[in-house]
């Protein structure tokens, strides 16, 4: 029973975290296109002089409007105004918490395909033998005695865009086979959602292997208080005919 909602609760966190996004994305693109279209509607009809709506209208200038949006934000002036807009709307309550991770999946999921920044899920042991923390190789370099490093990326809450770089030893580095996707997804969520891959070994090759051990079975049950206690059987005599 246990396990039966250990799964729903995964699924439906899952669930969750896709679609909040999503709904909220499109929530947010409906009140755009219905302000518009309710602006512009009136205009056009005027310089037409019919008293037919425009078809398409709103669509339009929904599509023209987040276009400009784009461009603004990709120029020095835009992305500092877009950096104050973002830090005001995270400290509103209610709204931060949900225009933050909002942001973020968005973020991760338009980033450019060939950007080898966020391409390579690994596990890295830190910070001591036998922990490991989730993030995002970004770079190799040399270390002290020309021993081969990897750049890793850790992500931190409750802004996964936010976190620390740390160059680990070759050693201490584990390649998964696991998405952007997922990463993010388990990071998101504070460790909820876990994806079914990360629960097997993974091997980079004969000298570098994480295995997750079995946990051990509960431990039997303590007499209680004034319950009485066998004392353990001695095996039986053999008699021997005399």
């Amino acid at each position: 029973m246990g396990s039966l909602q250990a799964a729903l609760r995964k699924k439906v966190v899952t669930g969750v975290v896709i679609l909040v996004p999503l709904v909220v994305t499109f929530i947010a693109l409906r009140l755009v296109f219905q302000w518009l279209d309710s602006l512009a509607q009136p205009l056009i009809k005027g310089i037409l002089g019919s008293e037919d709506d425009v078809p398409g209208l709103g669509i339009v200038l929904t599509f023209v409007v987040v276009w400009l949006a784009g461009s603004i934000g990709n120029n020095v002036v835009g992305k500092r105004l877009i950096g104050h807009s973002n830090e005001i709307l995270a400290r509103i309550p209610i709204i931060g918490s949900i225009y933050s991770p909002l942001k973020q999946f968005i973020d991760t999921v338009a980033a450019p395909k060939e950007a080898p920044s966020f391409t390579r899920v690994v596990l890295a042991e830190y910070p001591a033998d036998d922990r490991w923390i989730l993030g995002f190789a970004t770079g190799e370099v040399t270390l002290p005695g020309q021993k081969p490093g990897r750049c890793v990326f850790v992500p931190t809450l409750p802004n996964p865009a936010t976190g620390w770089m740390v160059i680990f030893p070759q050693t201490q580095v584990v390649e998964t086979d696991l998405t952007v996707e997922e990463a993010m997804r388990q990071i998101v969520s504070g460790g909820i959602v876990i994806p079914e891959t990360l629960g097997r070994a993974y091997t980079v090759d004969a000298t570098n292997k994480l295995d997750f051990p079995t946990p051990p079975g509960p431990a039997p049950d303590a007499p209680e208080a004034g319950d009485s206690v066998s004392p353990p059987q001695s095996p039986p005599r053999s008699e021997h005919a005399g």
